[in-house]
């Protein structure tokens, strides 16, 4: 897994340097967020600041990639993970600075040399703002996903419930398909702006541009809509078919990514083809709303805009509405590194991270922030030490690495619970009518005595 890992980072420092380049490349006389006279985006200076910072960026997806290296030895995997959030988050900020650092040295030759563009006027093209949506599809191009979605919530309900964690995954099945019908509303409102002096040309970039990310928020709502129901699928469905469907379906987002790069570049490759017929390329000086590679413009009330390069939506951090999303966004992404890499590291770094007590009443399992299960004596049938687990199992809630498996699974067709350390033997197993627990101590002594005690209780 660790080496899984770490070919995951190389994999993600060198698509990020690679996309990260799409900015040096002219677009609407616009290059790293620089507005330069068409005649100037091939002087010397200007593709000396271009290839510079596409140079810088590949030599530091090398170095980031050498810095990750000790990911592969590291034995623990709570620090494992945050050794990889390190140097994915290390390597965002490094990519950041660079094009911070390149837009200013552009925005520098482009002051020294003064080449100063004429601001043109407003033109108002009111035959564009009454076709602006032309060729935007259908918002009915999202009831395959949305029937999908709700399907597939109603099934989990029907089948297993929304305890264990199951709400959770119907939870983000439709807070997904509720995102991309939001985006799709955006993208609608988007403002037209003629950005040529040729009304034709104008015409068809913004209906380009309208089609293409609205078949994308289409397309997308429909690829992850089976996430809803994934997790009915692996308690009801058997295990070899289960892995055969997650592989496939693995494949299909990962078709699904090469598609989206390929289908917006395609987009940036039409609007620059368009854009080079026509005279006269309209400035309307927003550079300045631009220096740091983020939409910061408070004059401007729209709190999603389509980015200069055509190859995203970007956030208006001018607006309060742009500062709430944004804010929100990062403490969630925040709060959630929190709530995966505490328990591991209680786990890792705890004297006991899973105990097993024992009452009149019965058996309770517990684990780091997790709920505690209770076991009544009366429901169990069996007790045994095992040396191994059985191998037909998947997750359904909880943790698993290659130290230990934590939460809800499914083992033998049969519901299970499981606090197992897998380097430790025996493990405890203890079978009741509706579920199998399995459970191991830090120390194996302990585990052998918890057995014991569970077996003289049972035999007064």
């Amino acid at each position: 897994m660790n080496f899984f890992l770490y070919l995951l980072l190389v994999g993600v420092n060198f698509i990020m340097a690679f996309a990260g380049r799409i900015p040096a490349n002219p677009h609407k006389n616009i290059i790293l967020e620089t507005t330069l006279p068409k005649n100037k985006l091939k002087d010397e200076q200007v593709l000396f600041v271009t290839k510079t910072y596409k140079k810088r960026l590949v030599q530091w997806a090398f170095l980031f990639s050498i810095l990750a290296l000790p990911i592969i030895i590291i034995p623990y995997d709570s620090l494992t993970l945050l050794y990889f959030l390190v140097m994915t988050i290390g390597f965002i900020g490094t990519s950041f600075y660079l094009q911070v650092v390149y837009i200013r040295k552009m925005t520098t030759v482009k002051v020294q040399n003064n080449w100063i563009l004429s601001t043109s006027p407003i033109l108002v093209d009111t035959k564009l703002v009454a076709n602006k949506n032309r060729k935007l599809i259908s918002v009915w191009w999202f009831l395959p996903s949305i029937l999908i979605t709700l399907s597939g919530c109603v099934y989990t309900f029907k089948t297993i419930g929304l305890s264990n964690g199951n709400w959770i995954i119907c939870l983000i099945s439709l807070l997904v398909a509720s995102m991309f019908l939001l985006f799709y509303y955006f993208i609608a409102r988007f403002p037209v702006k003629p950005l040529t002096s040729d009304e034709k040309i104008n015409q068809q970039v913004n209906d380009q541009m309208r089609h293409h990310w609205s078949v994308l928020m289409a397309v997308s709502a429909l690829v992850l809509s089976p996430l809803a129901f994934m997790s009915a699928c692996s308690v009801m469905v058997p295990f070899e078919q289960m892995m055969l469907f997650l592989i496939g379906y693995a494949f299909l987002i990962l078709v699904f990514v090469v598609f989206t790069f390929y289908y917006l570049f395609s987009a940036r490759t039409k609007q620059d083809q368009l854009i080079a017929q026509a005279k006269e390329y309209r400035y309307s000086d927003e550079d300045q709303y631009w220096k740091y590679g983020i939409y910061i413009n408070p004059n401007d009330k729209r709190v999603i805009v389509p980015d200069r390069v055509g190859m995203n939506i970007s956030m208006n951090l001018g607006t309060l509405g742009g500062k709430l999303v944004m804010s929100v966004t990062g403490i969630f992404v925040l709060l959630a590194l929190i709530a995966a890499s505490i328990p591991m590291l209680l786990s890792d770094f705890s004297a006991n991270p899973f105990e097993l007590t024992t009452t009149h009443n019965g058996i309770s399992l517990s684990a780091p922030l997790s709920q505690s299960r209770k076991i009544d004596w009366k429901d169990i049938e069996s007790v045994e030490l095992i040396d191994r687990l059985p191998k037909d199992r998947i997750r359904i809630y909880g943790t698993a690495t290659e130290n230990y498996l934590t939460g809800e699974f499914q083992v033998d067709n049969k519901p299970a619970y499981l606090l197992v350390l897998t380097d430790k033997k025996p493990i405890l197993e203890i079978k009741t009518k509706d579920k199998v627990y399995y459970y191991t101590n830090k120390d194996s002594k302990l585990t052998k005595k918890d057995y014991q005690n569970i077996q003289t209780i049972r035999e007064q």
